[in-house]
């Protein structure tokens, strides 16, 4: 069974522990910025593209740094957030959430961050899915996760969605294996993980248990 519906506390706990320490700084950076709102559209650039959120294509930058025309970073944040407060609710652990207006608002982020890339040799110059779900992972504050990378995609056993629908769908299968991990569990993903991380969204502690730098289990 893919994901962690088939974990115990324990190695569940385990797989968020050896998640690679360079990616738990970016998150702790990137929740300071969110906090202060303090150069975001710069800060998210620098996340995504040490992340490799679009490569192969170039990814968008800031306005300061006008690298390449309109729409810069600051453009698609700002036609996304009516979008990121529609979801300001949205719990990963709850098929309820995945409400008439919350697929809308899923659906027009897919729209607006594949301008995350303008050129470049995949998807015609356009970000995908990678880039897509981590931009929103990050500008949900973990709200809406996990980012659907190759590993990822492999621990939970999908194909590479291509399109709004089908990331609607990946997220609504990882919001049932989150559901049989906890009542395999008797607890919800908060309570399951270390102490340090219990106070995350949903969506960022499951990305952690997917995500990368963990040894073979």
């Amino acid at each position: 069974m893919p994901g962690i519906a088939n974990l115990d506390v324990v190695r569940f706990q385990d797989r968020i522990l050896r998640f690679d320490q360079s990616y738990v700084g970016d998150w702790q950076a990137w929740v300071n910025v969110l906090q202060s709102q303090r150069d975001v559209a710069s800060n998210l650039g620098r996340v995504l593209r040490k992340w490799q959120a679009c490569r192969p294509n170039r990814m968008r930058r800031s306005r300061a740094e006008a690298e390449h025309d309109p729409p810069y970073l600051e453009d698609l944040i700002a036609q996304a957030n009516p979008s990121i407060r529609a979801l300001r609710d949205f719990d990963m652990r709850l098929l309820a959430s995945f409400t008439q207006q919350a697929q809308e608002a899923l659906d027009q982020l897919w729209g607006i961050f594949r301008n995350l890339s303008y050129k470049g040799r995949s998807r015609n110059g356009l970000a995908g899915v990678v880039g897509i779900s981590k931009a929103v992972l990050l500008l949900t504050e973990g709200r809406v996760g996990p980012a659907f990378d190759s590993e990822v995609r492999s621990q939970v056993g999908i194909r590479t969605p291509q399109d709004a629908r089908e990331w609607i769908y990946a997220l609504r299968f990882a919001s049932r294996d989150i559901q049989a991990f906890e009542m395999a569990n008797r607890c919800t993903l908060q309570e399951a993980a270390p102490s340090p991380f219990a106070a995350m969204h949903s969506g960022r502690i499951y990305d952690m248990a997917l995500g990368p730098g963990r040894k073979a289990l």
